[in-house]
């Protein structure tokens, strides 16, 4: 019988023939998942025997992983700030920038808003998260694609917590003015589309596309955004990486009080806020 630890090693070494980047993080990660333990736990009781009812899911687990497949669809789970969120082929994985985003905005933010929206959701986790975060808020999520819908309003039971769901291609469908707009967009160009890894190809690309320049789902929601936002009320982006100075050219000072870029802890230029003007 083997122990937790010699199963650890066997998995790293086979990820790592196989050409798996991150090895030994991926391995710690489906042992931890299976196993339901910490990476404490499996690092600290590697002498355990491994129970062999798993050895069956464990095989299926790492040739999956090696095949391309993301762990978070072979596991339906990604962690969010700290919670848990179902995620399958029908939505984005969400990512530590998407992360900041929210921790970002909700330090910029003057005042509790009463009204959010979370344009192009997706799984929900950044509406859910602010409904959490602010109870007090009413929070809409919309978004194209009716399958990703479906897991956003899974996620939401799941956590708790009350959203108003709407199918919507950006604006079209939605009414009414919100304290904050907030949204992670497609903001990948279509040609840097054959550049990407096998796994993030196997993410949904109406979530990933944002036009020929990449930059097109993003100026129309900076025009239409006004409509939507009471006085004072901000706008919170994530955008692609060298796309800041572009993006900055679609607010138009006459609506807009304030618009700032930022970057994400990579150093790179990931965050736009923008401010309706109050007067």
């Amino acid at each position: 019988m083997k122990t937790v630890k010699q199963v650890l090693s066997e998995i790293t070494n086979i990820l790592d023939s196989a050409g798996v980047a991150e090895s030994a993080a991926n391995a710690e990660f489906i042992l931890c998942t299976l196993l339901g333990k910490s990476r404490t736990e499996i690092l600290a009781f590697g002498s355990a025997v491994f129970p062999s009812e798993k050895e069956e899911i464990l095989n299926s687990v790492v040739e999956q992983k090696i095949d391309g497949r993301p762990l978070e669809y072979i596991f339906n789970s990604a962690y969010f700030l700290s919670r848990k969120f179902y995620v399958d082929e029908r939505v984005l994985i969400p990512r530590p920038e998407t992360e900041e985003l929210i921790l970002k905005t909700q330090s910029k933010l003057k005042h509790v808003p009463k009204n959010i929206l979370d344009l192009c959701t997706g799984s929900g986790c950044i509406g859910i998260s602010l409904a959490l975060n602010c109870p007090k808020s009413k929070v809409t999520c919309s978004d194209i694609s009716a399958p990703a819908l479906q897991v956003a309003k899974q996620n939401a039971k799941t956590h708790k917590v009350e959203i108003n769901f709407i199918e919507s291609d950006l604006f079209n469908n939605l009414q009414g003015k919100f304290d904050l707009i907030i949204s992670n967009p497609p903001y990948i160009k279509e040609a840097d589309i054959s550049t990407l890894s096998a796994e993030v190809k196997q993410e949904p690309r109406l979530a990933q596309i944002g036009g020929k320049e990449g930059t097109e789902i993003i100026e129309k929601i900076i025009i239409s955004a006004p409509e939507f936002l009471k006085k004072g009320g901000m706008l919170a982006l994530e955008i692609g990486d060298k796309e800041g100075k572009k993006v900055l050219q679609f607010f138009s000072r006459d609506i807009w009080s304030n618009f700032i870029l930022e970057h994400d802890f990579a150093g790179l230029e990931r965050y736009i806020f923008a401010y309706i003007k109050e007067i």
